[in-house]
């Protein structure tokens, strides 16, 4: 048997999301373009966020040429303001949020001596305060309609950590177990909160990390240590979160969820 990466349309083929609403960070690339798109060819409409309008309009016209819908609104995690104003606009226009992607991050290498203590900040703010405050403003809105789905992207990174990554995964470490409390506080509200792991995941911001081409990324030699023969793409990614976030799924939560192509299983 001969393994496949997954496209946007076969994710959102998945579930049936018609009447959700979805706020996606970080979807101007990417894992976070991948997931905006797929929740939308499964009928939600998605608000699409992040820092770059021009890449942020290009996933919508791309959610718009799939039949879907969906709009772009600017949004930096870190930014308390920003997430008042882009939840305060989703109140206005629909009532209602019912799935909210933590997706933005990005991550600082080197050797643990090289990295200076602002880079061990950046990351603090961007993978964990993004997502706690992501939560605290979608929280109530959420819990006013009855409940609605959290997903915190993490990384395989946050559960064995990484020798060329310490910030990165003790951030994403720290991100679980925010996840994990959050989701036992959820409970009561209807509220489900799950972690997602991605493995090795090609993108733009993986490009940067490597150094290397997309062929050779994907190539045998380079993935011999993967089960599955290859890394993932973005719809890859997407595939569990389409379903997570339908209501076939109500009773799941508080989970990690690995999509690593079985390298955890190693």
């Amino acid at each position: 048997m001969s393994f496949k990466n997954a496209t946007p349309e076969e994710a959102g083929s998945l579930a049936n999301l018609s009447g959700k609403v979805a706020l996606v960070t970080g979807a101007t690339s990417g894992i976070g373009e991948g997931v905006a798109l797929a929740l939308a060819f499964a009928g939600a409409y998605v608000v699409a966020t992040g820092r770059d309008e021009k890449r942020g309009r290009e996933t919508v016209r791309q959610i718009e040429a799939g039949k879907g819908k969906g709009h772009f609104d600017k949004l930096d995690v870190t930014v308390e303001d920003d997430w008042k104003r882009v939840v305060a606009d989703i109140q206005k226009r629909f009532g209602r949020l019912d799935v909210l992607v933590n997706n933005a991050g990005r991550g600082v290498r080197g050797p643990i001596e090289t990295i200076p203590m602002e880079g061990h900040w950046f990351e603090i703010h961007l993978n964990i305060e993004g997502a706690f405050l992501g939560m605290t403003y979608a929280w109530p809105i959420m819990k006013k309609n009855g409940g609605g789905v959290v997903f915190n992207m993490n990384s395989t990174a946050g559960q064995r950590g990484g020798s060329g990554s310490i910030c990165y995964g003790g951030s994403k470490g720290g991100m679980l177990g925010l996840t994990k409390s959050a989701a036992a506080a959820g409970r009561k509200d209807g509220i489900r909160v799950i972690s997602i792991h991605p493995g090795n995941t090609w993108s733009p911001g993986m490009q940067a990390l490597v150094e290397v081409s997309e062929d050779e990324f994907f190539s045998k030699d380079r993935n011999r240590s993967i089960p599955a023969g290859m890394p993932a793409r973005a719809a890859d990614v997407a595939v569990p979160i389409v379903f997570l976030a339908s209501d076939a799924a109500r009773h799941i939560t508080g989970i990690e969820f690995n999509i690593d192509g079985g390298q955890s299983a190693r």
